[in-house]
């Protein structure tokens, strides 16, 4: 009897070691792309390892807590590793520090919306109407009230030019381009738009591993194992943009009309829900994996 529970507890301890073997090749993986990006803008591992050290112990602090009881450094420095020492350090600095706001990119992402749904900001036909900068009912600062609060309509003008979301045309009314909201060179905005869009496909990914969740949230790919010819790729990407934007359009379109519906229930009876699409290919990929 005691043979079999010994052999019992060898499998399980040599299962736990094969799914963290595989999770830490995993995690390899994905830090690639990421520690490229870092290296590119000129941050050191000694920099990425106390963003670590933070992020180890908020996750430690808010998500491993027992049950009826107040989480502490001691336990929080068993669960992550850290010493108590540089649990307590961590905490101490980052008691006073505050993550930078995303809220401009969710209001300038909300007045591109706007600019396509709302009836005041849209033709006959629902296109999307050139605006005037002054004005009452539709032009492009009433536009800015409405859909992005305290931001003042000039500097989003500028923000919307800056992304190419918008040209001004020669009488001076504003034309907008596109739907979406994608920063397109490393500055701070698209810097924190990758953040946010790195963070929630994390979050799905991690929902869906969770054994304790029973409803799983959306979540394919689709790809070629064997490959396809170089000029077949072009066209795939213009396929993914068309399709994938209609696909976007669609369920913005269905959000934005139910977003409007909760306008008056309060916060705590309201979710924030999205979806993202994204294509990917192995074309500039550093390593073989």
């Amino acid at each position: 009897m005691a043979a079999a529970v010994a052999q019992e507890v060898l499998l399980t301890f040599s299962m736990v070691d094969s799914v963290k073997e595989t999770l830490l090749a995993s995690f390899r993986q994905l830090l690639r792309p990421l520690v490229r990006i870092l290296l590119r803008h000129g941050i050191s591992y000694g920099e990425y390892a106390e963003i670590a050290k933070i992020v180890f112990v908020e996750v430690a602090s808010k998500d491993f807590q027992i049950e009826g009881k107040k989480q502490t450094q001691s336990r929080i420095a068993i669960i992550t590793g850290l010493t108590r020492k540089d649990v307590s350090r961590v905490y101490r600095s980052t008691e006073n520090s505050t993550l930078p706001s995303t809220s401009n990119l969710n209001r300038v992402g909300r007045v591109l919306s706007g600019w396509h749904q709302d009836p005041d900001f849209t033709g006959p036909y629902g296109l999307p109407l050139q605006l005037e900068f002054h004005g009452t009912t539709n032009s492009f600062s009433e536009l800015v009230r409405r859909f992005s609060g305290d931001m003042p309509a000039r500097a989003m003008l500028e923000e919307l030019k800056r992304v190419g979301a918008v040209d001004i045309l020669t009488g001076g009314e504003i034309r907008i381009l596109t739907r979406s909201y994608i920063p397109a060179t490393a500055d701070e905005p698209s810097i924190q738009f990758m953040g946010v869009a790195l963070r929630d496909l994390a979050e799905t990914l991690d929902h869906n591993l969770n054994n304790e969740v029973e409803n799983r949230y959306f979540e394919r790919r689709v790809w070629t194992p064997l490959g396809i010819t170089h000029e077949d790729v072009p066209r795939f990407r213009r396929l993914v943009g068309e399709k994938g934007q209609e696909l976007i359009d669609l369920l913005d379109n269905w959000l934005t009309g139910k977003e409007s519906e909760a306008e008056t229930v309060s916060d705590d009876k309201k979710t924030k829900v999205g979806v993202g699409i994204y294509l990917f290919s192995d074309a500039d990929r550093k390593f073989d994996e």
